[in-house]
């Protein structure tokens, strides 16, 4: 008998290993839960005959757990444990026919045993019954979920003459096909019930067999996500796909999305397509919002030319403290990054996640830490469904920085000095003079000459040259070449590179490090 622990208290959970002994009740403990979306994924992974699990879980309770789990196997047993008394838990867990309901603080493991072993004869009973009539326990329906959620996970055994398999004998030829396609159905319609949205599920099942006939071989449903995985023999048009889906619209008022797949050959390579069209949803993240999506091409890992250029000047803007020219960029960056093919939502999340934590470095030393790292933020970067959501929530924090660095008591003349050091420190990999710095800041380059000297005791040139070297000398100890050095501050070769640090520093490169 395969047991399964969900409980999100790590101290119950390595209890309950220690103390049953599982091998003597012929068990095997083979795996582990904290949380309800993880005890999901887990249960469907390992389908496992017995379950202890708590009712108050992280992400998703106990109850909410059972319910979804028992429509991948409703033959699995439920043990609840629970510090809570309350009826209505009790109520719940009695409507949905768990085994036990056990309370935590009075657990008693020798007790625990003794339902664990009477499940486990109950359990064999009723194999060895099914066994001897010839029938399952489940319907014809469920075994066909069954059997297409096997296929769906790439656990369905290829078929073996020496070996009977009851899934392959009664389904397999749906495996025999000459060509496959994959199409992945997602539900917009979030206010609907548990009830409902299953409802939902059959309705795409007859409207889809009502159109393509034997072409639709069967699906299994992914009830968390609202998502409904097909897999049909031959190839259908994208039309097709947009006929489909304009027939369940009309039927249910419902707003759908379709992924489908290229076709494929093998058909235990579903599992591979159907990634690769969920895949093809990740377009929705940038307002394409309940199309049919057919592209193989549409997904990309490779940022263009336009969005690294764009990614670059916003860099070095958040660098230099300049927000209201970053803002502007925001807007020019989303705009590139809406073409197709589209970036994958996390390379996004992870881009503007940089620009973040690259903005509140730049405010640490103007603004003496008053804008600090957010990480509630940052979560919610992560968590952004929408590009234009992730580019509001950046967009708002530009304006609370911004407004952090003006209120600052520094003067004016400081806190310019401060953002142009910063652009300074942004850009030592080039050349970098004193006009191009002045445009940068709207200024005139002879004011900023003078109001740099006034500010900081040193000209512009001597600021950018020591910064240059300081920059040299860490990297030098890091272990980097003089070559790769001199190219990675800008200087066209070694030697103007040596000739810059000594007239920094007094003595050449490799001298100081002689010296240090």
């Amino acid at each position: 008998m395969k047991v399964m622990i969900v409980e999100d208290e790590v101290l119950v959970r390595l209890g309950l290993k220690k103390a049953v002994p599982w091998s003597t009740l012929g068990m095997e403990l083979v795996c582990e839960a904290a949380d309800g979306a993880e005890a999901y994924e887990m249960f469907v992974r390992h389908l496992p005959d017995i379950v202890l699990v708590d009712i108050e879980l992280p992400k998703m309770d106990g109850l909410s757990f059972i319910h979804y789990a028992k429509t991948r196997r409703p033959d699995a047993k439920f043990i609840i444990l629970t510090c809570q008394q309350d009826m209505s838990y009790a109520r719940s867990a009695i409507q949905l026919q768990v085994a036990d309901f056990l309370l935590k603080s009075t657990l008693d493991i020798k007790e625990l045993c003794d339902i664990l072993q009477n499940l486990s004869l109950e359990l064999r009973q009723k194999r060895h019954e099914a066994e001897a009539s010839g029938v399952e326990d489940l319907n014809r329906g469920r075994r066909r979920r069954r059997f297409f959620q096997s296929w769906l996970d790439g656990v369905l055994p290829v078929p073996d003459p020496d070996r009977f398999d009851v899934q392959l004998q009664e389904f397999s030829p749906a495996l025999k096909a000459e060509r496959f396609q994959a199409w992945v159905v997602q539900l917009h319609s979030a206010s609907l019930t548990e009830e409902e949205t299953e409802s939902v599920g059959e309705e795409i099942e007859r409207l889809t067999a009502r159109q393509f006939g034997s072409r639709y071989l069967g699906g299994t449903p992914e009830p968390l996500k609202r998502r409904w995985h097909l897999i049909f023999s031959g190839s259908a048009p994208a039309s097709d796909a947009v006929r489909w889906k304009e027939a369940v619209g009309q039927a249910r008022g419902l707003e759908l999305a379709v992924a489908v797949s290229a076709p494929f050959a093998d058909p235990y390579e579903w599992r591979t397509f159907d990634r690769q069209a969920a895949d093809l949803l990740q377009a929705e993240f940038y307002g394409r919002v309940g199309e049919v999506y057919a592209k193989d091409d549409l997904i990309s890992e490779t940022i263009s030319e336009a969005v690294l250029k764009l990614k670059r000047d916003m860099y070095e803007r958040a660098g230099s403290l300049q927000f209201e020219e970053m803002k502007r960029l925001v807007g020019d960056l989303c705009g590139a990054l809406k073409q197709p093919p589209y970036l994958h939502p996390p390379i996004v999340k992870n881009m503007f996640t940089e620009f973040l934590f690259r903005i509140w470095s730049a405010c640490e030393e103007v603004a003496s830490g008053s804008v600090s790292a957010n990480h509630r933020l940052v979560d919610r970067f992560y968590a952004s469904g929408r590009l234009d959501e992730l580019a509001e929530l950046l967009l708002d924090e530009l304006a609370r920085a911004g407004e952090e660095v003006r209120s600052h008591s520094q003067d004016d003349k400081t806190k310019t000095i401060l953002q142009i050091k910063q652009y300074i420190k942004t850009h030592l990999h080039r050349e970098l003079s004193l006009q191009e710095t002045a445009d940068a800041f709207y200024m005139n380059s002879s004011y900023l000459s003078r109001l740099f000297r006034e500010v900081t005791d040193q000209s512009f040139t001597e600021y950018v040259l020591r910064e240059k070297t300081e920059l040299a000398v860490a990297l030098m100890k890091n272990g980097m070449h003089l070559t790769q050095i001199s190219e990675k501050l800008g200087y066209q070769n070694l030697s103007s590179f040596t000739r810059m640090f000594k007239k920094v520093r007094g003595v050449s490169p490799s001298r100081y490090m002689d010296r240090t």
